[in-house]
């Protein structure tokens, strides 16, 4: 079975790989072959979902593997951390479907029209259903490889630590941010990063948590981006906004 910190390692990539199609998509070409869709929005639908699936799902094979010493059906299927793991996983791969679904629909259809009632209905499906799904989804997710793979793995030290403490922050820290302001949820964002903080919190001490990759994955990120939505959100006094 993958180790627990190589499987680390592949999750940051695929999340980082899902976040920098995001910001692509925007400013590639408008067409791919003939189609009416852009290369980067193609990999975003197609591609990232995968990636995506299959970072989470080794993570969490990892994490049970080492944690338990064995992998059975029950395990994988029947266990109440993996009904909610499978639940978290469902609910983010359909967030991600309504998102970008509705996304390539909204910026396709003439501008009257995406400001009639067909433009009020998928900018739901776009900015609120989907940003719901995918945060509930990443949220269950997130706390079950918590909860399972906190000491599971070696310590890492010196270089790797910093690595994954950079990835977390530029994945989970920004992923946070980016649903707290630029998808309008700021008390969800806030409530979901001081959950995932005390889940992870909770097993270890924070000499360990420094040092163990399932931590350091997830909650240098969670941490910083909650504290930075709860201060912003004090000073401008509500929903913060982008300054550009």
């Amino acid at each position: 079975m993958a180790p627990v910190k190589g499987s680390v390692h592949w999750l940051l990539v695929a999340i980082l790989f899902w976040e920098v199609l995001e910001l692509l998509r925007n400013s590639g070409p408008s067409t791919f072959v003939g189609r009416p869709i852009g290369l980067f929005e193609l990999l975003l639908v197609a591609l990232a979902p995968i990636l995506i699936t299959l970072g989470f799902v080794r993570l969490f094979i990892a994490v049970i593997d080492s944690g338990y010493g064995s992998l059975n059906a029950y395990m994988l299927t029947s266990n109440p951390w993996a009904w909610v793991f499978w639940t978290g996983l469902a609910l983010t791969l359909a967030g991600h479907g309504e998102h970008t679904g509705a996304h390539l629909l909204n910026q396709a259809v003439p501008e009257v029209v995406r400001h009639g009632d067909f433009g009020v209905m998928a900018q739901f499906f776009d900015e609120a259903l989907g940003h719901w799904l995918l945060g509930i989804g990443l949220f269950a997710m997130s706390s079950v490889i918590l909860v399972l793979g906190q000491g599971s793995a070696h310590r890492v030290f010196g270089g790797e630590q910093m690595l994954l403490v950079g990835g977390s922050l530029v994945t989970y820290g920004a992923g946070i941010l980016y649903i707290g302001v630029e998808g309008r949820m700021l008390g969800p964002a806030i409530v979901a990063a001081v959950g995932l903080v005390a889940v992870g919190m909770r097993r270890l001490s924070t000499w360990d948590v420094d040092q163990d990759p399932v931590s350091l994955l997830i909650l240098p990120g969670t941490a910083l981006a909650g504290l930075v939505l709860i201060v912003w959100g004090l000073i401008v006094g509500g929903q913060p906004t982008w300054p550009w």
